[in-house]
């Protein structure tokens, strides 16, 4: 992964600054098909009614709200974050929307604050590139989801098509930036990237599927999957803690 001195404090206040406009962002450099990946990806957790579930990284609360729904008012939902700002807009929808079965709290994905074996499912969308110490996410949510359970990750990945990397690389690495300028006017975090070039530069040493496959198996889970979304643009990956 880019390597950045200080890089939690510098993520932590990326996602602090970028907190109003995060769920358009997302809209906007998935060409609106971030919603249709996060549908499939609860699908794959596997969440039914009366479930307790953790939604790790959760940001704006957007995954954990849609999570909140499957499991309904005899379940309940966690969504922990780092970002102060990004759990206000959080806290803030779930306010609005009357629901009472799901709760935002900060941490750390790198320890979390809950015991073994607690969630039925444990989830992450697009925040392992963010982390110091991926494995240790991944160890963190196997620790916590319930033997039978599922750990499920969302990430942006590099398309194996050689065409469509080529069309990757452009629009990841080149129009993002400039959509972020756009946006956020480019502004330098900690004297160092600006959000949206920060986002593209965590992919470039990211682990592709198959090691990212690896880190799942080393965290003891099993049935280690992986499903490509966007022609390959996102990936699926999921795990089952054994019974």
């Amino acid at each position: 992964m880019t390597q950045i001195e200080g890089k939690d404090k510098y993520v932590r206040n990326v996602f602090n600054t970028i907190a109003p406009k995060y769920d358009l962002m997302n809209l906007l450099m998935t060409w609106g098909m971030l919603p249709g990946w996060q549908k499939f990806m609860l699908q794959k957790t596997g969440v039914k009614s009366g479930d307790m579930c953790l939604d790790v990284c959760c940001g704006t609360g957007e995954l954990a709200i849609k999570m909140s729904k499957l499991v309904g008012p005899e379940g309940k939902v966690w969504g922990l974050d780092f970002s102060e700002n990004m759990l206000k807009i959080a806290r803030e929808k779930v306010r609005k929307q009357g629901q009472e079965n799901i709760q935002f709290i900060q941490g750390d994905a790198l320890a979390l604050p809950f015991k073994d074996n607690t969630f039925a499912a444990v989830t992450n969308g697009f925040a392992l590139r963010n982390v110091t110490d991926i494995p240790k996410v991944i160890s963190e949510m196997a620790r916590v989801v319930k033997p039978g359970g599922r750990v499920v990750c969302l990430e942006v990945s590099r398309p194996k098509n050689m065409i469509f990397r080529l069309g990757f690389n452009i629009y990841f690495f080149k129009l993002v930036p400039l959509l972020g300028r756009i946006v956020d006017r480019g502004k330098a975090i900690d004297d160092k990237y600006p959000a949206y070039t920060w986002l593209p530069e965590s992919l470039k040493t990211f682990p592709d599927q198959q090691e990212l496959k690896a880190i799942f198996e080393r965290a003891g889970l099993k049935d280690v999957a992986y499903f490509g979304l966007g022609g390959g643009v996102a990936t699926v990956h999921i795990g089952v803690k054994p019974e």
